[in-house]
């Protein structure tokens, strides 16, 4: 016999209450006992796998994700809990076979796993956004290359992956995706602007200068682009800050 939804309701408000202060015992043998007395429930798997992912236990939360999946095939939040945390453990291709499967089962036009993709992916830059701005540089970057990844057109990650790698001085991973970002997105002028600050650094003066005047072209009302082509003819590359 299945559970009520008033019942299944007060069951999640106590394990979502669990949780939230730590009591992560009483939430698993809370959702093990659901299971036990009214057999699988794809949502009672989920929340269980939600439990163990929250306490790094990532190989179980994987088994719950899985059994919910197996419950109910077009699980979608399952489904990004299960590629959520395969990327915890830089498993990025079985990630995405989570969603090719779900492509091939969902009709196409009711889901759409690309977007669930950009949603685990966003996930991702969150968190490195707020390991940026915790100093945590190392693991910012790790989180954004997460979310780059699943979701390569995030012109707005890319740029803030580049501009981390300039802080933590790895000039060469900097200018490297300012060329892929300005090669991709042409139209983005703050790229422009940075990867003719790094050619600049490196004496390649023609080249920031080509690069400082297609960000003018991109973004007319930007002056720094401007304000960069006047010093630079007379400052040394090492005031280019």
């Amino acid at each position: 016999m299945k559970p009520g939804r008033h019942e299944l309701s007060e069951i999640f408000s106590k394990v979502t209450l669990y949780l939230t202060v730590n009591r992560f015992d009483a939430a698993e043998k809370l959702l093990k006992s659901t299971l036990a007395d009214f057999g699988p429930l794809a949502n009672v798997h989920n929340m269980l796998g939600v439990t163990y992912h929250k306490q790094s236990k990532f190989p179980d939360a994987i088994l719950e994700f899985n059994a919910a999946l197996r419950t109910n095939p077009d699980f979608i939040e399952a489904a990004l809990n299960l590629s959520a945390t395969l990327c915890d453990l830089s498993k990025y291709d079985e990630a995405r076979k989570v969603f090719e499967k779900l492509n091939s089962q969902v009709n196409p036009r009711k889901k759409q796993p690309s977007l669930v993709l950009g949603r685990l992916a966003d996930r991702h830059a969150k968190n490195g956004k707020a390991y940026e701005e915790s100093g945590m540089h190392t693991e910012a970057i790790q989180e954004y290359k997460k979310a780059l990844n699943l979701f390569s057109s995030l012109p707005d990650v890319q740029l803030s992956l580049a501009k981390l790698y300039i802080t933590v001085g790895q000039t060469k991973k900097a200018m490297d995706e300012f060329e892929n970002i300005t090669s991709l997105y042409p139209e983005l002028g703050e790229a422009h602007s940075w990867l003719g600050i790094l050619y600049f650094k490196n004496g390649r003066k023609d080249q920031a200068k080509r690069q400082w005047e297609q960000a003018q072209q991109a973004n007319p009302q930007d002056h720094s682009a401007r304000a960069f082509m006047r010093i630079s003819r007379d400052w040394p590359a090492e005031l280019i800050k």
